[in-house]
């Protein structure tokens, strides 16, 4: 049986040659290699930051299910914190890290910072859940992203969720202002500014 399939394959290969190489090496520069070169760049960069943030369980701060969590900068005004705290600043962004591998919610946070200051956002809401079958850790994403958020630059404040929006299972995150939100906001309220 074995010599048939043998003889089979040698006669399909009959007709088959082998393809001609070129020797040369070709060198040149073209505009796709400068996408290339900004897109390992900013590959590098996400990978330094995504690097950065730990998901060995043992580097988290550890929080237990109904802990009420709360992080904010300095210069983060109290009565900001309080409007935070109280959810009154509208989150456009939602997202359920609940179920979620580490490594996974990880890149996710980071994509979805990237995102929210690309389009201006300041507030997300960021649903954590309590860690009922989470093992070592009472509450391992909730963990997770209490310990990532505070290591972040672009976040300003958070604070647990009210009641309404998931409680201790969730998360209010203020990011900080982007660059072009500053500058209209500084044209907006400048002195001697038409209205």
């Amino acid at each position: 049986m074995q010599c048939e399939d043998l003889n089979l394959f040698f006669a399909e290969m009959a007709d088959v040659r082998p393809l001609k190489t070129d020797d040369k090496l070709h060198f040149g520069v073209s505009a796709t290699d400068d996408e290339t070169a900004r897109l390992r760049r900013a590959n590098a960069d996400t990978d330094e930051r995504l690097e950065s943030l730990s998901i060995n369980p043992a580097e988290l701060e550890p929080c237990r299910a109904d802990d009420l969590l709360e992080f904010a900068r300095e210069g983060v005004q109290d009565a900001v914190l309080k409007q935070l705290r109280l959810g009154r600043y509208e989150a456009k962004t939602r997202e359920d890290f609940r179920g979620l591998k580490l490594g996974d919610a990880r890149a996710r946070l980071l994509e979805l910072i990237d995102a929210a200051m690309y389009r201006g956002e300041r507030n997300l809401l960021l649903i954590s859940g309590k860690g009922g079958g989470s093992g070592a850790l009472v509450a391992l994403i909730k963990s997770a992203l209490n310990t990532w958020l505070k290591q972040l630059p672009e976040v300003q404040a958070f604070h647990s969720a009210t009641r309404e929006d998931g409680g201790s299972g969730a998360f209010y995150v203020m990011l900080r202002k982007s660059e072009a939100k500053k500058i209209h906001d500084r044209e907006t309220h400048r002195k001697g500014a038409r209205r």
